[in-house]
């Protein structure tokens, strides 16, 4: 083979090598939302959770995961259906999350929403799994059986679905945090440490990459280890996403690494294992941006 060809072919099979590492990266980048507490959305077109599922909309995220308190009262689920129509350019790429405010039938629930139907008995449509691309992802109730608890039925049908799962990142989401760090403190999962440290324990020994939580009404990023959960092998990001439309709760009394009191949502852009989580305001303003590789 001449010089010439031997360029030839190390240029060609460059090329090859850069496309097929772009493919490679291309195929693990995705993004998906995360909405706070909506339970005081307004109809209007200037209320803030119709700015905030415009604003997600035009960032073409692949789905969206509601943490939950969508309305509260008797007529939660005719306030949800109105929220759906609200929310209806995300649909039907929504995975909602259970709130304590949330007091709707399971009929209404399924049939508003087509949730995963593969989690433990009692809990089907409110808690399940499903996969994207290199991802897992696991919604789980805190507010099903009863408030501040994600019960002994739960945990067992977590750690088998964790124990399955072959994907490289796992983000998990329930409504009441496990490490409230405001208003919410001893009315979350921290109201019943026994429970919560036996949820807890999974997670950690299945080294989830994010839990996401909301029910405290603000964002807050807090960095789960040894020194907040004793014995903790790994460390876990707590992402607080509680507020898109509802009052606002007060700073946090514990130590975090970021929190922002205003209306919010939140877009996370996964590439591999590099997680870069982006917060806006529901008009599209970035309030903050962070990354981390698990």
């Amino acid at each position: 083979m001449s010089n010439g060809m031997k360029k030839t072919a190390f240029i060609l099979f460059l090329i090859f090598f850069v496309a097929l590492v772009f493919q490679i990266s291309k195929a693990s980048a995705f993004s998906f939302a995360v909405i706070g507490d909506t339970q005081k959305f307004t109809t209007g077109r200037n209320g803030a959770f119709r700015q905030a599922i415009k604003n997600i909309s035009s960032q073409n995220a692949t789905f969206t995961i509601p943490m939950g308190d969508f309305c509260s009262g008797k007529k939660c689920a005719k306030k949800l259906r109105t929220w759906k129509k609200i929310a209806s350019p995300l649909f039907p790429n929504i995975y909602p999350v259970h709130g304590n405010h949330d007091q709707i039938s399971s009929s209404d629930w399924i049939s508003i929403f087509n949730p995963p139907m593969n989690g433990p008995n009692g809990y089907l449509g409110w808690t399940y799994s499903f996969d994207y691309d290199n991802s897992h992802f696991v919604v789980l109730d805190s507010d099903r059986s009863k408030w501040h608890l994600i019960d002994q039925t739960q945990r067992d049908w977590l750690e088998q679905d964790l124990a399955a799962n072959a994907k490289e990142n796992i983000f998990v989401f329930f409504h009441e945090p496990a490490f409230p760090v405001s208003s919410k403190i001893k009315e979350g999962l921290d109201a019943r440490p026994a429970e919560r440290d036996a949820l807890w324990e999974i997670l950690d020994n299945y080294s989830v990459t994010t839990a996401f939580s909301g029910h405290e009404q603000i964002f807050a990023r807090k960095k789960i280890d040894s020194s907040v959960y004793p014995g903790a092998a790994s460390s876990i990001y707590q992402f607080t996403v509680g507020n898109t439309e509802a009052y606002s709760h007060k700073k946090p009394r514990r130590a975090v690494e970021y929190y922002n009191r205003k209306k919010s949502y939140l877009l996370v852009e996964v590439n591999g294992n590099e997680i870069t989580t982006n917060l806006y305001s529901p008009k599209g303003a970035l309030l903050n941006t962070f990354s981390f590789a698990k």
